[in-house]
């Protein structure tokens, strides 16, 4: 007879937990054993008592994220795309609590926000992707030890003026900032392209001997619509004559008649596309400073594609295109030029305000916060002439006055 099977009864494991006693004193209840190096087995009791909360770390903490709430709340909307010539940079159309409160204290966002960034180098990159910081770490860290030393750490004068202060009492030659001596030419630079306007069809059209001002266009195929063909599907073209390659040939030569030495570069910086076109003009602009390295006035020549009523002008009883003056900030990507540019577009802007009443766009100046290419040297600006509705016409004689602002600023020394 096979025997019956015993059943096992589950083991029950039971849990007590009871509070430790407070009669011995508070520090009793967070004893524990903890052994002694040499000491009797007896003496094996020693007090623990638990880490203080951080309040003090974390109010420190608070006041920093309040701190930073308030610096960088949002500045309210600007009034429009343009910055007056003749003003401060945009007018807020709505109050915040940040600009109440300035206003109480006899203050305004914008200097506050410069005394933020004067004690906080590099604060606004905070806004911007961390792609972006990543992608140009080499120019944040110039950026942020220029805004800290005070020197740029590429001009070797003031790093040993800065070790040798005794060398700022001693006099340098009076030598331009760059020379054309010794740069060897190119057959690159000798280049002809056919159907491109003037100067033999040459690709770097060159006037006058050491140009003072670089001319080139990176939406190079933006053309008219009054000059395209009814069927055209869009406002671009190769057709060099009707394009803004042909408005920039225009400025080099009212700009030589001005007495102002001038090179325009004829490079098609949208054989790629539309996108890559920055690209493709920022190594254009570059072997252009490179290649001609007394030039100091850079402009980038564009066409808008706003409506005629807002690009076109009666200047002096005659139909003329409206010119906007752009200038790239540091707001999003390192630029250590704005400055430099936008102080070029206001000399620029008050010349044409001066010659041509009306010529310009809105109030003249439009600061963005993207570079395009800006921050390849001071002197570098964006000019859009007109819009895709104006007629060749009308670009002529926009570009003979720009060109009459740009010979005073050069005559008058105010560029960079």
């Amino acid at each position: 007879m096979p025997r019956p099977s015993r059943r096992r009864r589950p083991a029950i494991i039971w849990f007590k937990w009871s509070k430790p006693s407070r009669k011995p004193g508070r520090a009793a209840r967070w004893k524990r054993r903890l052994p002694l190096a040499g000491a009797p087995p007896q003496e094996t009791f020693r007090p623990f008592l638990p880490k203080r909360f951080p309040w003090t770390s974390l109010s420190l903490y608070g006041m920093v994220l309040v701190m930073a709430a308030l610096i960088f709340i949002k500045v309210p909307a600007r009034t429009g795309a343009a910055v007056p010539v003749t003003g401060p940079i945009g007018t807020p159309r709505q109050t915040s609590w940040l600009d109440r409160t300035l206003h109480a204290w006899q203050g305004s966002s914008s200097s506050f926000l410069t005394w933020i960034e004067d004690g906080i180098p590099l604060s606004r990159l905070s806004q911007a992707s961390p792609r972006s910081t990543v992608w140009h770490v080499r120019s944040v860290i110039m950026t942020a030890l220029a805004d800290i030393s005070g020197v740029r750490l590429t001009s070797l004068t003031g790093i040993l003026r800065m070790e040798i202060p005794a060398l700022a009492t001693v006099s340098l030659p009076n030598l331009p900032s760059r020379t054309a001596t010794g740069v060897p030419r190119l057959k690159e630079q000798d280049a002809v392209e056919p159907g491109l306007p003037g100067d033999h069809q040459r690709v770097w059209a060159e006037l006058g001997k050491q140009p003072i001002v670089g001319i080139y266009q990176t939406h190079s195929h933006e053309s008219f619509w009054p000059s395209l063909p009814k069927n055209a599907p869009t406002a671009y073209s190769t057709d060099w004559s009707k394009t803004v390659v042909q408005v920039g040939w225009w400025l080099a030569q009212d700009l030589h008649s001005q007495g102002v030495a001038v090179v325009q570069s004829r490079v098609d910086n949208m054989s790629q596309g539309l996108l890559p076109s920055y690209n493709e003009s920022y190594h254009t602009a570059k072997r252009l400073l490179r290649w001609y390295p007394t030039v100091h006035i850079l402009v980038d020549i564009h066409r808008s594609e706003k409506p005629l009523a807002e690009t076109t002008a009666k200047i002096h009883g005659v139909s003329t295109a409206r010119i906007l003056l752009i200038v790239g900030s540091n707001k999003l990507l390192p630029n250590p030029y704005w400055h430099q540019n936008l102080e070029l577009a206001i000399h620029v802007a008050h010349h044409l305000a001066a010659i041509a009443p009306g010529i310009l766009e809105g109030d003249g100046i439009d600061m963005v916060p993207y570079r395009y290419n800006q921050q390849l040297a001071p002197g570098d600006l964006l000019i859009e002439v007109g819009g895709q509705y104006n007629t060749l016409a009308q670009e002529r004689y926009a570009v003979n006055d720009l060109a009459r602002a740009l010979a005073l600023v050069v005559r008058d020394k105010q560029y960079p």
